[in-house]
């Protein structure tokens, strides 16, 4: 809600009376008022100061000084006459106008939540009071938005960090790999071990695997020949066992 209106944030008047016979002190205060309305508020504060001195526990006086040094951008000094001004002597008006001002200072001096609290004392003086509720809704929203943008550096935080961290580790990875060539490659010719001995182990199981040869084309006669000669060689090996079991079941020797 955009209530930038000329009324919000500016300071609330307190008129003097006029009165027929006024003291000194009441005099100082009235050329206060003079100079705060022609805009010399360094010339309005000294006499507003020149006047408390006067008279110091007049609330009037002290509300007047606390106006015209917010409007010099004193706010701390500002505050201080303001609190000054809120006492026994103070009408329910004065209290009220005095907690709304103080909700301004508070809010330009950056204590959001103080002027949060100022503002509502002052509507719980004037519930009609229709600055001290736009300002209190302002003031809230400029909260919620600083709390928003807070969060919002706060995941990005951690999300860079995380980032980074990520970085970190492909980056060290990347940098083990490099500085171990010699694992990268014995790693590359372990993965090929398994196959290059299941083919050892198949080769030694299976020698003829690695011993065939490949059939010789021959001719019909060759065949003939080849059959013949290992049949001529089937019957010499048969005679010759033969013998070899006859000498062997034979008696040997001399008689006794």
């Amino acid at each position: 809600m955009k209530i930038f209106k000329n009324y919000i944030f500016t300071v609330a008047i307190f008129l003097l009376p006029a009165i027929a016979m006024a003291s000194s002190a009441d005099g100082k205060a009235m050329e206060g008022m003079e100079l705060y309305r022609e805009q010399a508020f360094d010339q309005a504060s000294q006499k507003f100061l020149e006047a408390r001195k006067e008279k110091p526990d007049d609330p009037k006086i002290s509300y007047n000084l606390g106006n015209s040094r917010y409007k010099q951008g004193k706010f701390d000094e500002a505050l201080q006459d303001y609190s000054r001004s809120i006492n026994e002597k103070s009408d329910p008006a004065l209290i009220q106008k005095s907690a709304y001002n103080m909700g301004n200072t508070l809010f330009r001096m950056g204590k959001l939540d103080e002027s949060v609290a100022s503002y509502k004392k002052a509507l719980e003086l004037d519930p009609g009071d229709m600055d001290a509720k736009y300002n209190l809704e302002f003031v809230r929203e400029q909260i919620e938005k600083k709390k928003q943008e807070q969060q919002q550096k706060q995941d990005e935080s951690g999300k860079d960090k995380e980032d980074q961290q990520f970085g970190d580790e492909k980056e060290q990875s990347k940098n083990q790999n490099e500085n171990n060539p010699q694992d990268q490659a014995d790693n590359k010719d372990n993965s090929k071990e398994p196959s290059d001995k299941q083919e050892q182990n198949e080769s030694q199981d299976n020698p003829s695997r690695t011993a065939e040869a490949s059939p010789e084309s021959i001719t019909k006669e060759e065949a003939e020949q080849r059959l013949s000669a290992l049949t001529e060689d089937l019957k010499k090996f048969q005679r010759k066992q033969a013998l070899d079991m006859k000498s062997l079941f034979t008696y040997q020797g001399n008689d006794w």
